[in-house]
């Protein structure tokens, strides 16, 4: 048997994603924020603005980041005659220690440009970041970890979400803010910003029902084996056990799978027989979400559920 298809099989598990259902549908949210702003730029009542929330392991992060690079990337020649590259999707990250410098230097850097350092004037940071995203024709501005604001004063919170407002305003682009949904109080500062921006949420699979089975259906499918494992067969337990081990959160289920891949020596140097795959069982799994997890209190546990 050809080495490539042991090889190919671990690149699939370690690059496993999921595309489902919720992925999608915030995708398609994205681009249809990205169309109202391409269509109706002169309407200031045009919904272009979101704030994305969800639990820790969710997803959200993955979901925004993979949305950013699927997109094609054009370009045009400039008054110069320089090609500029078209950035139609930008993610950038909130500054855990906030400034608004920090703020435009990760703008800056999530276009893909070098940050600007030293002694420099927060209002020449600031015309760089609107400067490079109205060059390369950008549509939408993703802030992700909009959590890091919590801690801080009412203050500083305040003239943060003003400084984020003036990105959309000055820059043109639609803001996407991304984060549990602790950051729904961010959005409800004033009146002004809950009506800029419409809340959206990605839940965790909270049942072990068809929608939690058809994404187990769908990792194995992606998985690529001529012999299925049965992920998603009721009869052998394996989306009973999956689930209550990740508790429906896709960022602990797929972990917990790869891990328990590597339990059972699917990533040993020596691996070329798919038969080792029978030796997934309850144990290599429990053994794998601990792994994964952690020793992970049941005080941890109702902290994420009640976020």
């Amino acid at each position: 048997m050809d080495r490539s298809e042991f090889t190919d099989f671990q690149d699939r598990v370690i690059n496993l994603y999921i595309e489902h259902p919720e992925v999608k549908r915030i995708w398609s949210l994205l681009d249809s924020r990205r169309m109202f702003r391409r269509r109706g730029i002169q309407n200031q009542n045009a919904p272009m603005h979101l704030f994305l929330m969800g639990k820790s392991r969710v997803g959200k992060t993955q979901a925004v980041k993979r949305y950013t690079k699927k997109q094609d990337r054009g370009f045009y020649i400039d008054e110069e005659g320089s090609k500029v590259d078209i950035i139609p999707v930008v993610y950038a990250e909130l500054p855990d220690k906030f400034t608004p410098k920090e703020l435009y230097n990760n703008i800056i850097h999530g276009i893909g440009a070098v940050k600007l350092y030293g002694r420099v004037e927060v209002g020449l940071i600031k015309d760089r970041a609107f400067s490079l995203l109205q060059k390369h024709r950008t549509e939408m501005l993703i802030i992700d970890e909009l959590d890091y604001l919590i801690p801080h004063n009412l203050l500083t919170r305040k003239q943060a979400m003003e400084l984020i407002k003036g990105v959309a305003n000055q820059a043109g682009v639609c803001l996407v803010c991304v984060g549990t949904p602790e950051i729904e109080a961010l959005r409800t500062l004033n009146e002004q910003h809950i009506g800029r921006y419409a809340p959206n949420t990605i839940p965790r699979f909270e049942k072990c029902d068809e929608y939690f089975i058809n994404l187990l259906d769908d990792i194995e499918q992606n998985l690529g084996l001529k012999k299925r494992i049965g992920l998603s067969d009721v009869n052998k337990k394996y989306p009973q056990i999956l689930h209550k081990l990740s508790m429906g959160f896709v960022g602990w289920l797929v972990p917990i799978l790869q891990n328990a891949f590597e339990i059972i020596g699917v990533f040993d140097q020596d691996f070329n027989d798919f038969n080792i795959l029978k030796k997934l069982d309850g144990n290599v799994l429990i053994q794998a979400r601990r792994n994964v997890v952690g020793d992970i209190t049941k005080e941890d546990i109702k902290k994420i559920l009640k976020q």
